[in-house]
């Protein structure tokens, strides 16, 4: 654990050498040059602050107005950080107060995150309600200490920033304890998730007083604030390939991130507001069955004892079932900690069927074949998959035998694109596990066989290539009973 989770900047500035019979008489040197902010540099609670990020500035002079109200950039020529609007600031007698924020990073803004509520008067930052979620966009927040400076000290060095994570990072899965008896009755897992119980929406004054602290005050959420969940709530009970009938989940089923609400060997990390014991108190929900009954229980499950997520501190939970106990454990983890086991690289391949679209194909169990149009042209056949993991991978789908006679076309929700691969991960354009994957097949109408001449026909394979790792087959998850046959019939 880490206990000083702050971004520093360094000072820079030379020490002034200044006699003794003379420090009455002499003006400092380092006074000329104006005010000044020392160069980032990293430290063990998180890298150095990317240098497209963009701070504001404050100078909160005497206690009465701004001396400073700019924002700080980095100067990539000069390497060095500097006033984002052309400016020098001169140090004026009295007491100085600097403090900081961030304005935005290379990915998004603190304006656009949390709108125009925000706002600075005197000492006091106050930020707006704002309700985080897994579709809210995640946003590292960043506030600084105060640095307090009075001329009178005769102390003129660049003014070293030093900043706070707003908020906590947390990863929540659920498993089947490793230690759980194979003939131990397995479950049917409905969900599990952070139910209606759990608000993750608050807004937060932060004042940056005088002894060099700053005080961050959260108010609560009310139900109004936040009337949706954090996070989706999937149905794992289902099976997919068989619609109406249900899954157990056993003793080495793949973990399900709680947050993400995918079935994965790896856990994802989403920004929370901090919150105190009682926040954390019955907000877990597992619903389940035991096999073979048809009762469906619910059970609410709190943190472990004493909990509490404080901003900058990284927090990761497992909970474990066997034999209708549950065990919830607690790791907390360095701000910068990536986990490292069951990477993309390691994940093994899970994916799941959805179907055949049956408006475009006659499907005759494993015999797909295209349909004919009222023009009597052939439609596009439509299937539908979805791929939990490696979370980040690239997957192909190929035909074999007669490929010359068809094509494919894939619906990304981004318009079609000719290609017979797509990404699975978390970036900008990607598919993110878990979700529904359309993709199309289609043949021109005059390479159709004549009439009394046989079809033509491919055979479909799936696999996909995890990011950094080695490539796996997908046709044992999304083609159980055997390869489809794709047929173009005859005139």
């Amino acid at each position: 654990m880490i206990s000083n989770n702050k971004v520093f900047f360094a000072a820079i500035a030379a020490l002034l050498l200044i006699s003794s019979c003379d420090r009455k008489e002499n003006v400092p040197e380092a006074a000329s040059s104006g005010i000044r902010f020392a160069a980032p540099i990293q430290t063990k609670a998180t890298d150095a602050v990317n240098t497209t990020s963009v701070f504001q500035v404050r100078d909160w002079y005497n206690g009465t107005s701004y001396h400073i109200n700019n924002t700080l950039r980095y100067n990539s020529s000069e390497s060095k950080w500097g006033y984002g609007t052309s400016a020098r600031y001169e140090w004026a007698g009295g007491n100085h107060l600097f403090f900081s924020w961030l304005e935005h990073n290379e990915n998004y803004s603190t304006s656009a995150f949390f709108g125009t509520g925000l706002s600075a008067s005197g000492n006091v930052l106050t930020i707006p309600a704002k309700a985080l979620s897994t579709s809210t966009q995640q946003y590292d927040f960043m506030y600084s200490n105060p640095v307090i400076r009075n001329t009178s000290a005769n102390d003129y060095s660049d003014v070293p920033l030093v900043f706070n994570h707003l908020f906590a990072q947390v990863a929540m899965s659920f498993k089947i304890s490793d230690e759980t008896p194979n003939n131990e009755q397995p479950i049917v897992l409905f969900g599990a998730y952070l139910n209606d119980k759990f608000k993750n929406v608050k807004s937060t004054v932060i004042t940056f007083n005088n002894d060099g602290t700053a005080d961050v005050a959260f108010t609560d959420a009310t139900d109004s604030q936040n009337p949706v969940p954090f996070s989706a709530r999937n149905d794992f009970s289902e099976d997919p390939s068989n619609p109406g009938t249900t899954v157990s989940f056993p003793k080495g089923a793949t973990p399900v991130d709680m947050l993400s609400q995918i079935q994965s060997n790896s856990k994802e990390f989403y920004y929370f507001w901090p919150a105190e014991e009682a926040e954390l108190d019955e907000v877990i929900d597992v619903v389940y069955q035991l096999v073979g009954e048809s009762i469906i229980r619910t059970s609410k499950l709190s943190f472990p004892k004493g909990t509490s997520w404080k901003g900058g501190h990284k927090y990761s939970y497992t909970i474990t079932y066997m034999g209708g106990i549950f065990k919830v454990e607690e790791s907390v983890l360095p701000w910068n900690y990536t986990e490292l086991s069951g990477s993309a690289e390691d994940q093994s391949a899970m994916a799941s069927w959805i179907g055949w679209d049956s408006s475009t194909c006659e499907i005759d169990g494993s015999k797909i074949k295209f349909k004919l149009d009222p023009q009597r042209r052939l439609m596009p056949i439509h299937g539908m998959f979805k791929i939990y993991s490696p979370t980040r991978c690239t997957y192909h789908i190929n035909l074999s035998q007669n490929v010359t006679y068809y094509s494919f076309n894939h619906d990304f929700g981004n318009g079609v694109v000719n290609t017979s691969t797509g990404s699975i991960g978390t970036s900008e354009g990607d598919i993110h596990p878990g979700v529904t994957i359309d993709f199309y097949l289609t043949a021109r109408d005059e390479d159709r066989p004549a009439a009394g001449q046989p079809p033509i026909t491919a055979d479909l394979s799936f696999s996909v290539q995890a990011t950094g790792g080695r490539e796996f087959s997908l046709d044992s998850e999304l083609q159980r009973d055997g390869a489809y046959t794709i047929i173009i019939p005859s005139m």
